[in-house]
């Protein structure tokens, strides 16, 4: 029988004749080929969700803070959450549904959520891992405007004022605006792109300045009258589209020095995500992910966030009331979609709106009821929903004529007994047939086949299910012979 191999992630061209590779729910991982196994890449579920603490509003950010605490906004209300899902109310700020952004300079916690004027700001516990937050402080401060994003270097809170093509920082190790105020002279502006400043981020020692059509970079000079100095002759020849979506990263095979990742434009075209490190970016986002995110028209509002988990660094960019989420692996560089299920079985909108990681454990905030979950591969549902999963296969031709497809075996190690629903197209992608029931051994010895699939030109098999329980799906064998037609 003829192997049939899945070798990347997502890849739905507009033309699903030239490819049909739907990867939803499912994040592929290479297999090393040196070490001889029968199989290029294996596929193995997202994690699901289980509720931590409920609290009211909803979830706009979580953050780990220099000392390793779990911070959450939610509406109004900052709080501290524990690894065992109890919180302490530290205070509140504006309420809303827009992000939050925080950031903290060891000693102070700042907070942004873009509306021009407001920030917050409360003291970190003397003693890392104990003690009490100070209260939080609305900031009054004249030379203070506000932000949609907020960045840290060499203990500078970083901010831009909104709507604006300026910039600018708290004085060095900021504590309070009464012993530390804001000097109205720390103010600069973007002085190649001559346009709004959207974002503002830190990758190592460079801060990368995005503005709607172009990156600057700057650095700390130590001067006197203003602590920063823009790089000569460097620029990003692309812009920013949304704030929210712009998220730094740590040291990956990929980015070996951290980097940052963005939802960006420039003058020529539509957006499209982009990888940046040290001075330099290129796209990221594949041809088909471009056509889907292109098609969603404004992505202003579009948010996301990165997070870490069995060695796989995912970006997860959500367009909020869109159906599918698309998720980028750092690790690996490939795409996959991941969608939730709705109370009629609809894909719908993923329920987390960020991600966080504190305790050892991944958090992540509900967008719409102020849940805060516990997010892990061995959680096999959404709260209590199913998750929905699917994987299509490559086209399968037979040089024009059609063949006989005899046999369809199923290489799928599964450990609870799924039932997989299997479909296939045979007009190119465009539909699908009947759907046949394949259930996997719980020891993962079986080998489950359907025999006598009939005829086609071209075909391409889907893979879908529900059912919870630990998978590895690997690809399939399939018998075919040729026909004279």
């Amino acid at each position: 029988m003829q192997r049939l191999n899945l070798s990347g992630g997502t890849y739905q061209m507009p033309a699903l004749s030239v490819s049909a590779q739907r990867c939803l729910n499912l994040y592929p991982e290479p297999v090393p080929q040196v070490s001889g196994e029968p199989c290029p890449v294996v596929y193995y579920p997202t994690p699901g969700l289980a509720p931590l603490v409920t609290l009211s509003g909803t979830i706009r950010c979580l953050y780990q803070t220099t000392q390793g605490d779990m911070i959450a906004v939610a509406g109004a209300q900052v709080v501290r959450v524990y690894k065992d899902g109890s919180v302490t109310h530290i205070g509140t700020i504006s309420g809303g549904a827009t992000p939050v952004r925080m950031a903290d300079n060891g000693t102070t916690l700042f907070i942004v959520d873009g509306a021009g004027g407001n920030g917050w700001y409360c003291a970190l516990p003397a003693l890392i891992g104990r003690g009490d937050y100070g209260a939080i402080t609305r900031i009054v401060d004249d030379a203070f405007y506000g932000s949609p994003t907020i960045a840290l270097l060499d203990t500078f809170f970083l901010f831009v004022n909104p709507d604006t093509s300026n910039w600018y920082t708290s004085p060095a190790q900021f504590a309070d605006e009464a012993t530390t105020p804001f000097d109205a002279l720390y103010v600069a502006s973007s002085s190649t792109a001559q346009g709004t400043i959207v974002a503002i981020a830190v990758v190592g020692q460079v801060i990368w300045l995005f503005t709607r059509n172009q990156v600057e970079f700057w650095y700390d000079s130590g001067a006197s009258d203003f602590p920063f100095q823009r790089q000569q002759g460097v620029t990003v020849e692309t812009g920013c589209v949304a704030p929210y979506a712009v998220c730094t990263l740590g040291t990956t095979a990929q980015t070996p020095n951290g980097g940052v990742i963005w939802l960006g434009k420039d003058r020529s075209g539509y957006s499209r995500v982009y990888l940046g490190q040290l001075s330099a970016a290129k796209p990221i986002s594949t041809f088909p992910i471009d056509a889907a995110l292109q098609a969603q028209g404004d992505l202003t509002e579009a948010v996301a966030s990165t997070y870490q988990q069995s060695g796989h660094l995912f970006y997860v960019l959500t367009i909020p009331g869109a159906s599918s989420s698309w998720v980028y692996d750092v690790t690996t560089d490939l795409w996959h979609e991941r969608c939730a299920l709705d109370a009629s079985g609809n894909e719908a909108q993923i329920r987390p709106f960020c991600f966080g990681e504190a305790y050892g454990v991944v958090f992540a905030g509900d967008y719409e009821n102020g849940t805060i979950y516990r997010v892990s591969p061995d959680i096999q549902d959404d709260a209590g929903r199913p998750i929905k999963r699917q994987r299509a296969f490559p086209h399968l031709l037979t040089n024009g004529a059609r063949g006989i497809h005899r046999q369809f075996c199923l290489d799928m190690q599964g450990g609870a007994g799924q039932s997989i629903s299997v479909d296939w197209s045979d007009d190119r992608g465009g539909s699908y047939g009947a759907v046949q029931s394949l259930t996997l051994a719980p020891a993962g010895s079986a080998w489950p086949t359907i025999w006598r699939l009939g005829m086609a030109r071209d075909r391409v098999y889907r893979l879908t299910w529900t059912a919870p329980g630990p998978t590895a799906l690997m690809g399939a064998f399939v018998q075919i012979d040729g026909a004279r037609s």
